[in-house]
């Protein structure tokens, strides 16, 4: 029996192997996962990371996979999906939500209950731990201005730990030295708003994404961060990257900070055309875009 048989013996339906990374990325592009696992509770993770170190297996941690490319290739190893850990409680104005809880979900319940903090980053996909992990936001707000302390597992040690905010560095859709930690939990502290209020501010920003990102075609929103001073956006568009395609990719002439599969793309062509972005607007403005999404797997 192989190392992958072992873990679907183990976790059974909740184990698939050979997956399609078309199946579960915003992309929909990639190919096949060796095996994807998703654990229940903090004891699965245990197993699992006990069993992975073990064998020596390649992983990677996601949620609802809405900011990574996959290469065709696929990937060796265990991707381990977030879906199962998805509880959320409120004391008084403060809210400690799972790791794999949707975050525009996450934020409406924040707002049903007059919590007023991080209602603009409304309608941003992905769940709590993805948006944690990259300290997510939009329109001036980011996870870490409400966050408190997230519960983590330390991979390596089998150890679970609560982490105070005051002891994690992270910056502009950063977070650092986390990556021998999975996030089980975080913590957020908000203040008492208007319900109405909040939700007309809500409701204005899902419209404003609605128009103006092109939410019809898979993507996997924002591929670059915002240089310091200007927008990643306005400088492909000012390049005239707008609608430039490469194969079935293409940047969207809605939104020009995002790359989308237009015609059956394939993870190829979305890479070749994110180099291709990068390399132009660094020859005509001098500005080297860093990115937003994370690349999994081999790209030649």
């Amino acid at each position: 029996m192989n190392v992958y048989s072992i873990i679907k013996e183990k976790f059974k339906d909740d184990a698939v192997l050979n997956l399609n990374a078309k199946e579960i990325t915003s992309y929909k592009t990639g190919g096949k996962i060796e095996v994807v696992v998703y654990p229940r509770n903090v004891e699965d993770l245990v197993w699992l990371f006990e069993f992975i170190k073990k064998e020596n297996i390649n992983y990677f941690i996601c949620g609802n996979c809405s900011n990574i490319l996959l290469s065709d290739e696929g990937f060796k190893g265990v991707f381990i999906k977030t879906d199962k850990f998805k509880n959320i409680f409120k004391n008084k104005n403060k809210i400690f939500v799972s790791c794999g809880y949707d975050w525009d979900r996450f934020i409406e319940f924040s707002v049903l209950n007059s919590l007023k903090g991080l209602e603009k980053t409304s309608y941003i996909p992905g769940t709590v731990g993805g948006a944690v992990r990259m300290n997510a936001g939009a329109f001036g707000e980011e996870t870490f201005d409400r966050l408190i302390n997230v519960l983590v597992l330390d991979i390596q040690k089998g150890a679970v730990k609560r982490i105070e905010k005051k002891e994690i560095k992270y910056g502009y859709r950063r977070v650092d030295n986390f990556e021998n930690y999975f996030i089980i939990e975080a913590g957020f502290e908000f203040e008492y708003g208007n319900k109405e209020n909040l939700f007309e501010i809500r409701n204005d920003v899902i419209k404003r994404r609605k128009e103006k990102q092109p939410l019809e075609y898979p993507s996997a929103g924002s591929v670059f961060k915002r240089p310091e001073g200007n927008y990643a956006s306005k400088l492909i568009d000012d390049c005239g990257l707008k609608g430039f395609r490469i194969g079935g990719a293409m940047v969207s002439t809605k939104h020009a900070g995002f790359i989308i599969n237009y015609d059956n793309a394939t993870s190829t062509d979305i890479y070749s055309l994110i180099m291709k972005v990068r390399e132009e607007v660094y020859k005509k403005t001098g500005i080297k875009l860093e990115l937003e999404q994370i690349i999994v797997g081999e790209f030649n």
